[in-house]
């Protein structure tokens, strides 16, 4: 009877150390899986911020990105529009300076440098002025004393006299029809002579009388350019003298703003254009129409 206790006793022992066992493990496995899981949610969350990181920061970049462009595209901008403000500006206190005359507009040349600034006279004479242009690389004001030491492009000059016969003679038009004649398109004849190691290529347009210089020492012909100044006076209108004007163009190239020469009289007024360039000399003149 003692012995069947015994190993009822050691059986209920064994059976109650393996159920703690079990337990045990059990409790093991559940801590495991929770931290298994808590490692899970950690990687997803740690996954997470990374993402969130990374589009913040591509956001941030792409937002960089597009104002350094902006930026970029506002400062090109500024740049190719400053010589244009710079001009109208120019040109808008020259017409404020002198409002009794139509000034001219259009000064610069593709060959010149893009900033376009002017000395003057006293503006207490309204009845005779004078203007001298300057086209520069950087914006200089006008009758700034620095263009002292500049080169002139052109000039625009008003003169008043007593008559108009004397008005008439400072014009000095030259009418020349003797010569070889040149047809210079358009239903206009030119007549060409020389002088003077010079040629002489002259023609008629309304009250105005026309004449280009060549030199025959440097092999210069002065037909081409007749033809071309002939061509854009088709479609473009010099102011209407009041009684005549004289253009003289030079068809050698020259830094001097008085190569060429435009002279209408308007009554007791003489009116003088200059200009480097030949054509921009016509275009000079014209543009006081506008």
């Amino acid at each position: 009877m003692k012995k069947k206790l015994i190993y009822s006793f050691i059986l209920l022992a064994g059976i109650s150390l393996a159920a703690c066992g079990g337990k045990s493990k059990t409790v093991e496995s559940s801590t495991s899986n929770k931290s298994t899981e808590n490692s899970s949610q950690s990687t997803s969350s740690t996954s997470s911020t990374t993402k969130s990181s990374s589009i913040k920061s591509s956001t941030e970049n792409s937002a960089s990105s597009e104002s350094k462009s902006s930026e970029s595209q506002s400062a090109v901008k500024a740049e190719t529009n400053a010589p244009a403000k710079q001009a109208d500006a120019v040109l808008s206190q020259l017409s404020t300076a002198f409002p009794n005359d139509r000034l001219p507009q259009a000064i610069l040349t593709s060959k010149t440098a893009d900033y376009l600034t002017a000395a003057t006279t006293s503006t207490a004479d309204q009845e005779n002025f004078r203007i001298l242009y300057y086209a520069e690389n950087h914006a200089i004001e006008v009758n700034d004393i620095v263009v002292n030491d500049l080169q002139p492009i052109a000039s625009f000059e008003k003169k008043s006299y007593d008559s108009n016969e004397t008005a008439a003679s400072v014009v000095n038009q030259i009418i020349d029809n003797g010569g070889s004649k040149i047809d210079l398109g358009y239903g206009i004849t030119g007549y060409q002579q020389g002088a003077a190691g010079s040629s002489y290529l002259s023609w008629q347009e309304g009250n105005w009388s026309l004449v280009v210089r060549a030199s025959n020492i440097g092999g210069e012909v002065a037909e081409p350019l007749a033809k071309e100044a002939v061509a854009y006076l088709e479609t473009a209108m010099l102011p209407a003298p009041q009684n005549i004007g004289q253009i003289s163009l030079t068809a050698s190239t020259s830094d001097s703003y008085q190569n060429n020469s435009i002279v209408w009289q308007k009554g007791l007024i003489v009116y003088t254009i200059q200009h480097f360039d030949a054509l921009q000399a016509l275009k000079m003149t014209v543009s006081t129409n506008q």
